[in-house]
């Protein structure tokens, strides 16, 4: 969703007891959702590349109706309203959304009253009619069977209102926007959805084209070179070579990638790849427990051939594993299976850090010799003031998520200055195989013939996604044109017989895509989001004193998650089968980008029994903590 389609309201109203007869008046601070809107809300209101995965979990094949939803009717009395206008409490709303950010880790907010004033719907007015509960919808009863039990109008519906009375018009223009929110998206609204997914497929294609010529099997473009069918004087037969070197010089028509030979082109940058994967405890997403870095030198790569899906390349990953001591006691098993102690023994062997020391030792694996241990678990590697300062590139599966987290440890990765770029392993595999939705790591690598031991670890998913990455790139770059084709056809095919419109119209969106030639661009720098510069501590460059880099915001935060481990532990010991809670939020998305690396620093601040603000977001305080539902 864009920053421009959250909305920030007053917290979600009170839960809503079902009044115990059909007719009864909702209580007037109640806050409602048109039910036709709701469920196009994937589809009409929530423009991003997950929607598609959203509307398959939890709106697609009846999954929305077997939800259950408390049903209010309203008379419109809009001369265009055939029938009563049906709405469901914004407290159910809010709880779908919880599960989606629960289940998917999501963040996914109420669209803005300014863009999309029918979707949240308010009735405190005095003197205006109210939502009148109707009943429960759900596999037992039709939407037709639910609407034929509403009571005819009457004059006691419309409340105590005057004809001319201001609020009662109001009244009517909230309607019609109620209405207009339920409706099917415009011609123009389609077409611009379509180019922002054909915008999102490409943007993944060209990432995929960077990351090939970052690892030597693709060329760089060359922009000045004239074509040579513009040039009268070279002959027929001169012609032809020249057109070979011009069409690869633009990456077109290249020659299927000899796996047995070493890369073909120049290693682009001769960066070094620097993988990230980070754990929290599944309760509760504030204590972090796990740490994995791996990294890859396109140095040690030079004449040495990559192997199928990269796998001879793989050999030269260096990873290091960290747990984190305060939160040692907390164990995931409930919603993935987790494995902090099974470091693979051929990545290396776990290290116990703390949180006072994680950013420095985090910053350590950005600089020479990149994650290779020294000796001793806590040694830190040397700055080589004489080395030439190396262009990186992060490496992530679902990396903002990463990124996130690596910033509540007070790491802040987009404040290196040779950091270029970060590639994304979900988004390669997408432009891969021409998929919409992501792909799991482990499906991932089950594809490239490799199997993944003991994912969730941090140290091995990094590991494993920085092989991944070798394979998607190797693997992309063997296949013709006409494998592609086929493949595509064959995909065609299935989705088809579900959705032949949807089918054509998805595979022209690649087509467009997935242009033919080009080298992906200019590398594509991560946004510089989180704190701001002056108090943002930099462990990327050089000092004399670590804690000199740390800032009094960033002290309280190291305190504020040790304090949250500590305090799940108690609460683990008082009950096992206790859960962490929070009340939902609803959300204004102004500043959500920068949410997950702010919310932490602010939490230093609040007072007890206030309310705090977080990137927008309202949060309920708790005994003087902000109870975050992440």
């Amino acid at each position: 969703m864009s920053r421009d389609q959250a909305v920030s309201v007053e917290g979600a109203s009170p839960r809503i007891p079902p009044p115990p007869y059909i007719g009864q008046e909702a209580p007037s601070e109640s806050k409602f959702c048109p039910l036709a809107a709701v469920n196009k809300w994937p589809y009409k209101f929530f423009h991003n590349p997950d929607s598609e995965t959203i509307a398959q979990a939890f709106f697609a094949a009846g999954n929305f109706r077997t939800r259950g939803w408390t049903l209010y009717y309203i008379h419109t009395l809009l001369s265009n309203a055939s029938k009563p206008l049906i709405l469901v409490p914004a407290t159910e709303v809010q709880d779908l959304f919880d599960d989606i950010k629960r289940e998917l880790r999501l963040l996914v907010y109420f669209p803005k009253e300014e863009k999309e004033p029918g979707f949240l719907l308010s009735f405190k007015e005095e003197g205006i009619p109210r939502p009148r509960y109707l009943g429960r919808l759900d596999l037992d009863h039709s939407l037709d069977e639910m609407e034929a039990r509403i009571p005819p109008y009457t004059d006691s519906d419309n409340g105590e209102h005057r004809a001319d009375d201001r609020s009662f018009a109001a009244f009517k223009k909230k309607m019609e926007a109620a209405i207009e929110a339920t409706k099917q998206k415009s011609k123009n609204q389609r077409d611009r959805k379509k180019k922002e997914r054909i915008g999102i497929k490409q943007a993944w294609c060209e990432q995929l084209k960077r990351a090939q010529c970052y690892l030597g099997v693709h060329p760089r473009s060359v922009p000045d070179m004239p074509n040579p069918m513009e040039d009268p004087s070279i002959s027929p037969r001169e012609l032809e070579r020249a057109m070979k070197r011009y069409h690869s010089s633009k990456g077109v028509e290249l020659p299927d990638l000899e796996v047995s030979d070493p890369a073909p082109f120049a290693f682009q940058d001769h960066v070094v790849f620097v993988c990230v994967d980070v754990e929290a405890y599944e309760k509760d997403h504030r204590p972090i427990t796990e740490i994995g870095i791996s990294t890859l030198d396109t140095h040690d790569l030079l004449g040495l051939p990559p192997g199928e899906y990269g796998k001879t390349w793989t050999k030269k990953i260096r990873s290091r594993h960290f747990r984190i001591k305060e939160t040692a006691h907390l164990h995931n098993s409930e919603y993935v299976a987790g494995c902090a102690d099974a470091f693979e023994p051929e990545f290396g062997v776990s290290e116990w850090i703390s949180f006072k020391e994680a950013p420095q030792i985090i910053a350590s694996c950005f600089r020479p010799p990149y994650s290779h241990p020294l000796g001793h678990a806590n040694s830190v590697a040397p700055v080589e003031t004489d080395t030439p300062k190396r262009q990186l590139i992060l490496v992530g599966h679902d990396i903002k998520m990463d990124i996130d987290y690596l910033q509540k440890l007070g790491y802040n990765v987009a404040n290196l200055s040779n950091l270029i770029e970060a590639l994304d392993t979900a988004d390669l595999y997408r432009a891969w195989k021409h998929h919409q939705n992501p792909t799991k790591l482990g499906s991932i690598l089950m594809e490239m013939e490799m199997i993944g031991w003991n994912l969730h670890n941090a140290g091995n998913d990094a590991a494993y996604t920085l092989q991944a990455l070798l394979g998607i790139v190797i693997a992309s770059r063997q296949s013709s044109l006409a494998t592609t084709q086929s493949q595509i056809a064959r995909r065609s095919e299935v989705l088809e017989r579900e959705a032949r419109d949807r089918a054509k119209e998805e595979a022209h969106e690649w087509a467009v895509a997935d242009v033919e030639g080009g080298d992906g661009g200019p590398p594509k720098p991560l946004p510089r989001i989180g704190w701001p510069t002056s108090d943002q501590p930099d462990h990327s460059s050089k000092t004399t004193n670590s804690k000199d880099r740390r800032t009094g915001k960033m002290a309280t935060e190291l305190h504020a998650q040790s304090q949250a481990a500590k305090k799940i532990e108690a609460k683990q010991l008082q009950s096992p089968e206790a859960e962490i809670k929070s009340e939902p939020w609803i959300a204004d998305d102004e500043e959500a980008g920068s949410f997950a690396q702010s919310i932490t620093e602010k939490l230093a601040f609040l007072e007890e029994g206030e309310e705090a603000e977080g990137g927008g977001v309202k949060l309920p305080v708790v005994k003087g903590e902000t109870a975050v539902k992440w």
